[in-house]
């Protein structure tokens, strides 16, 4: 793994409140708890003696194919990164980390870099934490470091109701919140009772803390606490174990893995678990192209706070921002979001200020999408699928040469098929037009608003339609003049469409929610993602990934009751009756 000085600056950007903080040199200082982040002296010192060396984590992660780790308190990000320290050093080649944390306040990026830059030896780490720590939002916050190797999942909000939404079997908690004395619901029974819920049989814990009521609500909990020599000038800490426990989450479902369609849904599914070391066989009819449209906008939908899933995409996207980084066909130029007609949740510019950011003259105000931009699917497909563990079959799926889990991921082509039939769906097309080339209109980022507008290296997309009389895929230069004719209030200068047109079929699930789960039988589902999948493909791949190979669940138990196609189906079947 290599290893630098190279240090990034991040700019602030709009997500949960931070912290009110008082700096001692690079040594944060929370104002509202009046405690420090680390301790006075050398805090990496004392994180290595309470929690890699409280829990024994050399030892145990030196043979493990996967590792649990539970935090209470990100913080400046010390313990993760010193973990993940430790983990790279002890770890088999292709072992995973599981690390969750819960933080209520999180610091920014910046912060934290300051904050972690007074030890050189965890730059390289710092840099890549404070880079995940981009776009969270309230609630769950899946990222992917490491190649996968590390699956970060930090948990916004308060900590007992964040954990009563978790699905894991963990192997080691680290409590790291402020002081017992001044941030007494971190410690509390509650919050000891879902630690108890969500630990594995044998699992450790370790904390700075010896307070006498912090190991009296941890020994109710069921765990076995003692003090032992702490770090410094601290005489004692606190170490515990769990032996019993019936938590049975995290079983994996053994066997090869056949995923069925091989769009954004599909190759996003079976890049997810083969990352995992999982093999997967991938159905694909060799006539159909991965993608049809040649860009996708891939951004949050903050313009839609009503709509049930609203945190899901906002989770999402963070999820897809960072799981993108550096992939072929991502362009994150950022979005100007024009015209939106819910604007409770957004920070609106006019049109003045966002033509500065996307270079070209706006009709109408609206709100600068930091982060966000543009895929081509069809170059990010490929490189999904180019893994070790991924069999590309282009061919109809044959159900008599399937064994182990499968995972339906068909898109439009699945509409009718015996797997999906019960989930109601609505299928749309879509089509985009090549803009013709005009030194007027030379965007320097995206656009949403009556569709889309993607700048690729490959030219201006406009689109796109949404029909549902018409799902032939001849070309429509009458279509393409219906969406440009909605777009020239908004884009002024906007030229003519070329001849060039690309069509698509979406299927959207009922109510526009997609469905993301278990069917049953060792069957499961990730279909129906209309216009929203390539935003949502990252974080429900990673979804499916960790539920078939027994990983805690990116998602809380509330989105993933709202996603599930059993309910739907339960429901379907009913009134049918």
């Amino acid at each position: 793994m290599a290893r630098g000085s190279t240090r990034w600056h991040l700019s602030r950007t709009a997500g949960p409140a931070s912290p009110a903080l008082h700096w001692a040199g690079d040594a944060p200082h929370h104002a509202g708890y009046d405690d420090g982040y680390t301790a006075s002296g050398d805090g990496l010192a004392e994180t290595r003696h309470v929690f890699l060396q409280g829990n024994a984590l050399a030892e145990r992660v030196s043979g493990a194919r996967r590792f649990n780790i539970g935090e209470l308190g990100l913080g400046t990000g010390l313990s993760l990164a010193a973990s993940w320290q430790l983990w790279a050093q002890h770890a088999p080649d292709h072992a995973v980390l599981n690390y969750v944390t819960c933080e209520l306040e999180p610091l920014q990026p910046d912060d934290m870099l300051r904050a972690l830059g007074r030890w050189p030896e965890l730059d390289w780490f710092a840099n890549e934490i404070a880079l995940a720590c981009r776009h969270l939002v309230p609630g769950y916050n899946l990222r992917l470091l490491a190649d996968g190797r590390l699956r970060l999942l930090i948990l916004v909000g308060d900590a007992a109701e964040q954990l009563q939404q978790l699905d894991a079997q963990l192997d080691a908690w680290f409590l790291d919140g402020f002081s017992p004395a001044r941030n007494p619901a971190m410690w509390s029974p509650d919050v000891c009772a879902q630690m108890q819920r969500l630990s594995a049989p044998g699992a450790t814990l370790a904390t700075f803390t010896a307070a006498g009521w912090v190991r009296r609500n941890l020994a109710a909990a069921g765990f076995s606490v003692e003090k032992t020599p702490g770090h410094g000038r601290k005489r004692d800490m606190t170490i515990g174990r769990l032996e019993q426990s019936g938590n049975q989450a995290g079983a994996p479902h053994d066997g090869p893995v056949t995923v069925v369609g091989a769009g954004i849904a599909g190759a996003s599914t079976a890049a997810a678990l083969a990352r995992l070391g999982r093999q997967v066989t991938l159905w694909d009819d060799a006539g159909h192209a991965p993608s049809k449209l040649p860009a996708l906008l891939v951004r949050p939908w903050p313009e839609r706070p009503r709509h049930p899933l609203s945190a899901f995409y906002a989770s999402a996207f963070g999820c897809a921002a960072q799981a993108l980084r550096n992939a072929p066909g991502w362009h994150p130029h950022g979005v100007a979001l024009l015209a939106p007609k819910h604007t409770d949740a957004l920070e609106l510019a006019s049109a003045d200020a966002l033509q500065t950011q996307c270079g070209v003259q706006l009709g109408a105000a609206g709100s600068w999408l930091s982060g966000a931009g543009c895929l081509e699917p069809a170059s990010w497909i490929e490189s999904l699928l180019d893994h070790p563990n991924i069999a590309h079959v282009k061919q109809r799926w044959d159900s008599q040469q399937t064994a182990g889990p499968i995972v339906f991921a068909t898109g439009a082509a699945g509409v009718g098929e015996a797997a999906t039939a019960g989930l109601p769906a609505s299928i749309t097309r879509g089509q985009m037009s090549r803009l013709k080339d005009s030194a007027k209109f030379e965007p320097s980022s995206s656009l949403a608003g009556a569709g889309l507008c993607a700048r690729t290296p490959h030219g201006v997309w406009l689109g796109s339609s949404f029909l549902h009389d018409k799902l032939d895929a001849a070309p429509s230069h009458a279509e393409a003049s219906n969406y440009l004719q909605k777009w020239q209030p908004l884009l002024p200068g906007l030229p003519e469409p070329t001849d060039d047109h690309r069509m698509a079929l979406r299927v959207a699930g009922q109510g526009r929610m997609p469905y993301i789960g278990p069917l049953g039988n060792g069957q499961w589902v990730n279909w129906g993602h209309g216009s929203r999948g390539a935003t949502a493909a990252c974080l429900s791949a990673e979804y499916l990934a960790a539920a078939i190979d027994g990983h805690p669940l990116p998602l809380p138990a509330r989105q993933r009751a709202q996603l599930d196609p059993q309910r739907v189906m339960r429901q379907t079947s009913r009134q049918k009756l």
